[in-house]
């Protein structure tokens, strides 16, 4: 990364400056010149004048005596100057600097020019330079060095005019330090010395740019050492020939190098804006420091120095350039994801810190931090990450801090249980993982890598080819192991395999990262068999191996749960008195030589009492296609059979069987599917229930007390005018008694009447359950035995009541050839069924009432005596077990 700053780099303009060979003019800034206003002393010559025919006068100088060279040498240039013809009336003072310049080692160079008749009678001319206090810094007698200027006599036709030419040279290096300005005055004299009697001409004051200008191009490291490249450019540094570049950690307040600029590097770019600084267009440097002792964590600030010194340590003219490092660099980072998911470990994330502006090599470790060692190490490039540069606007390099690294699985061995760190590393070296060098290195949280193995079926269906199958398999274990196969078994013998091509599931990749190549997991195939082979539960194993073949001792199973062959489901059973309705599904991989269905009915011995062809079957049914696709033909597996049990049958009904056959009469080679035993009770899963049966609860006797006349008649519901079904009632008033109740039924019996009320002690049925009662709306009326249960208080009366209306139930229900079985509700279809129900099943169910009993009622009794519930699946359980006890 450069640094480049032209901060100090500014033009600044010139006036009246001149090339010269040794390189810019040192001047800017020059004012205005002027003759001596003040009076002159002339010394006294004998001279003689001879008038010319011009108007213009040529003098002669008579001298008396020459007691030194300079007086010879001035009676020298008067006779010369006499010798010449000039305007004796023109009285200006001219004069022009033609150029001036300072060369490195201090010394100034002037040329010029400074005619006027006042240099008549004063032979000797001196130039003298000022500072800019006015005193004299030095001066030089021309006297015999004049230089011939015949192009300004030919301007300016004064006395000596041709000779009036200066190129003069002054040693300032001494005073260069201490002066900002220089005026040159040319002065002519009678003095030999210069001091007195004189014509002087005063050139424009000119300004010594002082300041000291430069920049730090760049700051990097380079081969493990940092660079530094710039330039400084000062008149300051006339008469200072060594060059240093020093290296200071303002932390800990010390020098940690220096390097001597052994010859600057040309910079015509900085001479460019910066014409009037002597030795600007050499001015660059570039120099290198050993990073030993250096820390970027620290502040670090360059110096240029120019010094008269060797050593660099006196006589200097520093320049400090902007810390290269400020000492406070945020480090910030986040590790994205860490997968094996390709078959290759790969980490990505981001590490934020300014400070890779010089630890410029970047570094990605795998370190294992249960074993306490680096895994494995790779160089990598930055990565642009603009979201990270928004979140750390502060941090200049965040916009690169992205890292993305895939490690070679073949070299690494990830240990299960074990935890690992991932180190993004800013490093000045390029070797190794950057460890030799200076380095800043990002820890990410660990990771815990633990052996997987997963899958999921997609799709599982048997067809008459055999199993069709989609999904995908993956383990930490194939590794090595570029077989993969799915192996179907009957019980624990193979039936057939298949050798997989897997695809492409990101989707698994996404779920399971640490699972070595999850992202080629998927599959899709078709394992052929005939699936009557499938005469037990299926078992599947998804193999990993190195074998072709799909064997060897090396593999990596995954062996999914069992599929029974044979399932099915009966969606409804009921049996009232002698008609029975049957429907439901059944489906098995051995029914396709099988073409007869048949419901064969038990009874509570698993005796045959009937068995009836069905011949309203392969019904489609969504259920079992959901639920067994992997049983052939499942999804037509649906059939329903309505008929009359003889006479010898009717209650005997305990369990039903459904069967694939290939006999007509439904014997021969077959396949059964059983029910559940329809009264099979479990009286333990309410504390009601549970205290009924440890207490051994009894029921009353059913008393008869027909106090309803005969109003109505056989039931209107059913095909044979018998009950199909029982309602249970409670009464909703809490101050009455059973007699009470029966009292005022006896007097409202043509608004509502039901069979029987029940309370803790009594059963009493006032009317005959052969014909209809009127307690629940039509079609219940018409088909169902009711009975009402009057509010008991107390926990034993509680306790009895339920007792002795599951008993009046049960009772009921064996006398018509009724089965217990709860009322249910088809909410698509608006079917329902059943032959146990409360009211509030018929409101719900049959719409006929609004309703609710006895739900509340019973609610409110269990919770106060016995802190539970009690619903009518807790009742049902009471019935089936009062049934069982008939």
């Amino acid at each position: 990364m450069k640094f480049i700053n032209f901060e100090h780099a500014k033009k600044v303009a010139m006036t009246g400056l001149a090339m010269t060979s040794c390189g810019f003019l040192l001047w800017v800034s020059q004012g205005t010149s002027h003759a001596d206003n003040n009076p002159t002393t002339v010394a006294t010559t004998a001279q003689t004048q001879q008038a010319n025919t011009d108007n213009t006068t040529t003098q002669q100088q008579t001298s008396t005596s020459a007691n030194d060279n300079q007086s010879a040498t001035a009676n020298t240039q008067m006779q010369v100057a006499a010798s010449q013809s000039y305007n004796r009336n023109d009285n200006g003072n001219y004069a022009n600097m033609d150029s001036i310049s300072l060369n490195p080692d201090g010394s100034l160079n002037a040329t010029g020019w400074h005619a006027t008749n006042g240099a008549q009678g004063r032979p000797y001319h001196y130039i003298i330079a000022l500072n800019q206090d006015n005193h004299e810094i030095a001066r030089q007698n021309i006297t015999n060095q004049e230089v011939t200027r015949n192009d300004v006599q030919r301007v300016h036709n004064v006395y000596g005019a041709s000779q009036s030419g200066f190129n003069v040279h002054f040693d300032l290096s001494k005073v260069m330090g201490s002066t900002s300005s220089v005026t040159l005055i040319s002065r002519y004299t009678s003095d030999p010395l210069g001091n007195t009697n004189d014509a002087d001409y005063y050139f424009a004051p000119v300004t010594i740019d002082r300041r000291n200008y430069a920049n730090l191009d760049e700051a990097t490291v380079t081969k493990n050492q940092l660079e530094v490249t710039g330039w400084n450019a000062t008149n300051l540094a006339v008469n200072k020939p060594n060059h240093y570049i020093i290296l200071l950690d303002r932390t800990t307040g010390t020098e940690i190098a220096r390097q001597l600029v052994k010859d600057g590097q040309s910079r015509p770019d900085v001479a460019k804006v910066y014409p009037g600084i002597e030795g600007a267009g050499q001015s660059g440097f570039d120099v290198f420091f050993n990073l030993n002792g250096v820390n970027f964590n620290h502040k670090l600030q360059l110096l240029s120095r120019y010094t008269s010194s060797k050593d660099g340590n006196s006589d200097y003219v520093d320049y400090y350039f902007t810390p290269i490092t400020n000492g406070n660099y945020a480090n910030q980072g986040h590790l994205d994801s860490f997968s094996l998911s390709s078959g290759q470990l790969n980490v990505t994330g981001w590490h934020a810190n300014d400070i890779s502006k010089f630890e410029n090599q970047r570094y990605v470790i795998i370190y294992d931090n249960t074993a306490n060692s680096q895994v494995a190490s790779q160089k990598v490039d930055g990565v642009s990450r603009t979201d990270v540069a928004k979140a750390y606007p502060l941090i200049t390099t965040a916009g690169q801090s992205g890292f993305n690294a895939n490690f070679n699985l073949s070299g690494i061995k990830l240990v299960d249980g074990h935890s690992y760190s991932v180190v993004s590393r800013y490093s000045t070296s390029s070797n190794g993982n950057g460890g030799d060098g200076q380095y800043s290195d990002f820890w990410s949280a660990p990771v815990t890598y633990h052996n997987q193995q997963a899958y999921w079926l997609d799709q599982i269906k048997m067809t008459d080819q055999g199993l069709q199958l989609a999904g995908w398999m993956a383990s930490s274990q194939s590794q090595g192991k570029g077989n993969a196969y799915v192996i179907v078994l009957n019980g624990n013998n193979e039936v057939a395999r298949q050798k997989l091509t897997l695809t492409s599931r990101p989707d698994v990749a996404n779920v399971y990262p640490l699972i070595y190549n999850s992202t080629n997991s998927g599959f899709n195939t078709l394992v052929k068999f005939n699936p009557a082979e499938i005469t037990g539960n299926m078992q599947i194993v998804l193999r990993f191996t190195d074998d072709p073949a799909g064997n060897g001792s090396n593999t990596a199973d995954q062996w999914l749960p069992a599929y029974s062959s044979n399932q099915g489901k009966f969606n409804d059973i009921r049996i009232n008195g002698r008609s029975v309705y049957v429907s439901g599904w059944h489906a098995s991989d051995q029914s396709a030589d099988k073409p007869y269905q048949y419901l064969i009915f038990l009874d509570a011995n698993g005796h045959e009492v009937y068995r009836q062809r069905v011949l309203d079957i392969n019904r489609a049914n969504s259920t079992a296609a959901a639920t067994a696709p992997y049983i052939l033909h499942s999804a037509n597996s649906g059939y329903q059979l309505g008929l009359t049990l003889p006479a010898s049958a009717q209650g005997k009904v305990f369990q039903v069987i459904h069967r694939f056959t290939d006999d007509i009469n439904g014997n021969g080679n077959f396949i059964d599917l059983r029910s559940e035993l329809l009264l099979r009770y479990d009286m333990t899963a309410n504390a009601i229930n549970r205290y009924i049966l440890q207490n051994k609860i009894g029921h009353a006797t059913i008393r008869t007390d027909y106090v309803i006349p005969e109003v109505t008649g056989k039931y209107s519901k059913t095909s044979d005018g018998r009950p199909d079904m029982v309602v249970v009632h409670e009464t909703a008033n809490p101050n009455d008694s059973i007699y009470g109740e029966i009292n005022f039924e006896r007097q409202h019996y043509d608004n509502a009447f039901v069979h029987a009320f029940v309370d803790g002690n009594n059963i009493i049925e006032v009317s005959s359950t052969d014909r209809e009662a009127w307690g629940a709306g039509y079609p219940a009326n018409g088909r169902a035995v009711q009975f009402e249960q009057v509010e008991v208080y107390g926990a034993g009366n509680f306790v009895r009541e339920l007792v002795n209306g599951a008993y009046y139930t049960a009772y009921k229900m064996k006398q018509y050839g009724i089965v217990p079985t709860l009322a249910w509700y088809n909410s698509q279809t608006g079917q329902y069924g059943g032959t146990l129900w409360s009211h509030h099943m018929v409101s719900e169910y049959m719409h006929v009432t609004d309703h609710t009993d006895p739900d509340g009622y019973w609610a409110r009794r269990a919770s106060q005596y016995f802190g539970t519930t009690y619903t009518m699946s807790d009742f049902f359980e009471l019935v089936k077990y009062e049934y069982r006890q008939l």
